[in-house]
Parts: structure tokens; sequence; C-alpha cells
């Protein structure tokens, strides 16, 4: 008889019951269950730092990669309880950046989300491997809840776009293809001020659905591979797998892996 894993209600995490816990805690994977190659890629989530899950995803075998770095240098991204500097942060970025980039299908594309703090400096590690195609702004209603500052409120963040080659597609056509171009020139997608996304964040706090979905769909083909190598928990995969994209995740966080697992799976059986 399988007996219960946790029995205690004040076990829970918020969001979690008793009966999540029993479901999906058995069904972590971490890097050890990582076993891929170019050939058979596998979806799912890990439970796993960005830079070693990172390490394990083949070269040249994903499309689009979403990122939302944490945003606090002064927390080690690597070991509990233990500070981190700004030029710790700025090498542990250009770490996982480079492994990112070599992921990457050489059409493939990353889209890089930064509050207005860090948006220079990453534009400037996004400059030495990628090729950058355009800063989005949009209107973060999160970030106004952000402490106050005695000057102006701030209610923007960007959204930086790079492709690792000049061979990538936008907007479901192939820009290196002429007539693409040609097309995508004379009827271009829109600006890249995104003032119409919708303020309203969902109960787990995450990013609205719709502006990850309109990366997808600006970006990625039906079945293309995504990356999100900060997934919290799974605001981009359950937007990628809305839109019938194959989906990788990686969180360190297990609390937030086993509530981003119970979304996706929901989203499933939907």
């Amino acid at each position: 008889m399988n007996k219960s894993l946790f029995t205690n209600p004040l076990e829970t995490s918020p969001g979690l019951t008793i009966d999540d816990l029993n479901k999906y805690l058995p069904a972590i994977h971490t890097v050890e269950d990582m076993t891929m190659t170019a050939e058979q890629m596998q979806e799912g989530l890990f439970l796993v730092k960005c830079l070693d899950g990172l390490k394990q995803i083949p070269d040249q075998s994903i499309d689009l990669i979403i990122a939302d770095p944490p945003e606090d240098p002064w927390n080690s991204l690597e070991t509990q309880n233990s500070r981190m500097t700004l030029q710790d942060y700025y090498q542990w970025n250009t770490k996982w950046l480079t492994e990112a980039q070599r992921t990457l299908k050489n059409t493939g594309g990353i889209y890089l989300l930064t509050n207005w703090h860090y948006s220079s400096m990453y534009h400037g590690l996004l400059s030495n491997h990628f090729k950058i195609r355009s800063r989005i702004t949009w209107r973060d209603r999160l970030a106004r809840e952000k402490p106050r500052v005695p000057t102006w409120t701030n209610e923007a963040a960007d959204i930086w776009f790079a492709t690792k080659s000049d061979d990538f597609l936008f907007n479901q056509k192939a820009v290196s293809v002429e007539a693409d171009r040609q097309e995508l020139l004379h009827n271009p997608v829109g600006s890249n001020l995104w003032m119409d996304i919708p303020g309203s964040l969902d109960e787990n706090g995450g990013k609205p659905q719709e502006l990850f979905m309109r990366i997808l769909q600006t970006s990625s083909f039906k079945l293309n591979w995504v990356l999100d190598p900060f997934m919290r928990t799974g605001d981009v995969g359950l937007a990628a797998k809305q839109c019938g994209r194959r989906f990788i995740g990686f969180e360190a966080d297990k609390d937030s892996l086993l509530l981003a697992m119970k979304r996706i799976d929901q989203k499933d059986k939907s």
C-alpha cells in the first residue's frame, strides 16, 4: 500500500495542497534526469540551477529562449546565505548567456526581460553574444508596486530581443528570405512600445500571459523548442503549451517548481 508523502497540512506551500505534493513531488526531475541529444530532445520541467541545466542542452537545439533573470545581485544565485557582488552578478550573467548562445539554433532568438536598473547591462552582455534586434518597452504594473521613490513613478520595463544570426524567424517569416523581408518591411508587425498588455496579474503574481503569447506567436512556430532558464511558477510554460510549442523549463526553488508542474499539468488537461 502506498503511503502519503505528507499528512501535515502545515507542510503545504501557497497554491499547493497535500494531494498536490503527493502527486508532484515523486515526479520531480533533476539534472541527473537530463539525457538529451540533438536527435532526442526531452520536454520537461527540471529542478536545476540555470547554468547546470544549460550545460545539458545540446548545441544548436533550441529555437527560442525567454529569460527573466533574478534581479537582485546581492543575493547569491549559487549558494544560500552568501553575498554576491555586482561584479559576481555580471560574471554569472556572462556565463549563462554564453551557454544560452551555444544552445540556440542559428535561426534562434532570445527575449530577455529586465527592469530599467539592469537594462543597459544586459544590452552590453547580449551584444557580446548575439545580434540585438530591438528593445521593447512595456507597461509593467508590477514595477509600480516596488518601493516608492521621491521622483517619477516607474511603470515601465524592458525586453531585449536578440538573435544568433541574421537568419531568423519573425512574425512567421524568414527574415533571410528576401520576399519575406520585403513583406515585413512593408507590413510591419507593430511598435516596440507595448502599452496594450493587460495589467492584471495572475494569482501567482506572474507576468501577464498575453506578454509571452505575443513573443511566442511572433518568434516561433508550432512544435519549436522553447526554453525558460528561470521558470519560477511556469508563466512561459503555460503560454508555450497554449501555443503548441515544446517546452523546457529550469527552476532552482522546489516550491516554485511544484507550482509550475501543477499549473502546466492542469493546462494540458484542460
